[in-house]
């Protein structure tokens, strides 16, 4: 894949926000979290800033938020997704960052996730494939693995993370502006 199938796009639900968390729930977003390893507990809980993390909120749950504005930039392996909300991650690359957990990475040797576009046929479609201004997709991983909804215990909030394919979920694609570099 070359730069002329970058484009910039926002992800979305019907009923859902999807953003960073500190942007769904205000700064800092707190969790409180024990370790676990093996089913074993291994730690006493820990209070976590999760504000860099990608999650979900309801529409019903507090003020409306913004969309989450991507940088879809094509390489190689897929595309690499960079944050265009303005503030504090602006320009910034998701990869793992926590457990399975998307977020923002804070520096490019992080190892930034590419993902594969996934459309509604199970078909891997790039941006030249895209007709609509909203097209429904699926994000693959690396690891055959797809985006989905994860819940962590002592966590209140809905977290993105990588998942299994009976969890992945299927965002509306915004098309914004096409990249010209």
């Amino acid at each position: 894949m070359d730069c002329t199938h970058s484009f910039e796009a926002t992800l979305s639900l019907p009923d859902t926000h999807v953003n960073l968390l500190g942007m769904l729930h205000g700064k800092p977003a707190l969790a409180t979290v024990s370790s676990f390893s093996g089913g074993f507990f291994t730690g006493r809980p820990q209070t976590l800033d999760h504000s860099h993390l990608l999650g979900m909120r309801s529409h019903g749950e507090g003020a409306a938020a913004q969309p989450l504005r991507l940088d879809f930039r094509a390489t190689q392996e897929g595309y690499r997704l960079c944050i265009k909300n303005p503030g504090e991650h602006y320009n910034k690359l998701i990869g793992k960052r926590w457990l399975e957990i998307f977020g923002v990475t804070h520096s490019p040797i992080d190892n930034p996730t590419a993902v594969t576009l996934i459309d509604h046929q199970d078909n891997v479609i790039t941006r030249a494939d895209i007709k609509a201004r909203h097209t429904p997709v699926s994000l693959m991983t690396a690891n055959n693995k797809y985006i989905g909804g994860l819940k962590v215990r002592g966590s209140p909030y809905l977290y993105l993370a990588e998942t299994e394919q009976k969890s992945r979920i299927t965002f509306i694609l915004s098309l914004l502006e096409a990249r010209h570099t």
